[in-house]
């Protein structure tokens, strides 16, 4: 069932985004690179990362997101690594601000010390908006709505079980 909802979900924003064609400051055919900062009230967590993305077209964006944690304290030690492809469809808003919606497809992994280990992995809706200053700078705000865990798994729905904040360089 899970299998099949995460298909619909990618299918849903695939043709979201290239069926409308938006005259937005928004990037075309380009790379871009950012920064993200964002927050889960399900775990209680707070992460920072980066991001990588190619506008296909000002409707469309892929990338993935990525972040890499090491910590130690008082002898303990902790790594964490989230790797998290996505898909990007813009709509058509005023000309510089721009609702989306993004499929996410996250795997994070992380070990403390002895030997303690998991492996996360799901799928996520996520809903925001992004303010584009100029074509080569956009800068947004997201919320999710769905998370679908596989491993472990796990359900949440609700808007803002999770949020994240970021600016990203188009070049």
């Amino acid at each position: 069932m899970k299998v099949l909802l995460s298909i619909g979900v990618l299918v849903a924003v695939l043709f979201l985004g290239t069926s409308n064609s938006l005259k937005a400051q928004s990037p075309d055919q380009q790379m871009g690179f950012g920064v993200v900062l964002g927050t889960s009230t399900a775990g209680g967590n707070s992460f920072g990362g980066g991001t990588f993305a190619y506008a296909i077209n000002p409707g469309l964006h892929i990338g993935t997101g990525f972040a890499l944690a090491v910590s130690s304290q008082s002898g303990q030690s902790m790594n964490s690594i989230i790797f998290a492809p996505y898909v990007k469809g813009l709509f058509k808003g005023s000309k510089d601000f721009l609702p989306f919606i993004q499929g996410q497809f996250s795997i994070n992994s992380s070990s403390a010390g002895g030997g303690n280990s998991n492996t996360r992995t799901g799928l996520s809706l996520i809903g925001g908006a992004e303010y584009f200053a100029s074509k080569n700078l956009g800068i947004y705000g997201s919320l999710s709505v769905l998370e679908l865990g596989f491993d472990p798994s796990v359900t949440t729905f609700g808007i803002g079980a999770s949020a994240s904040i970021g600016i990203e360089w188009f070049m």
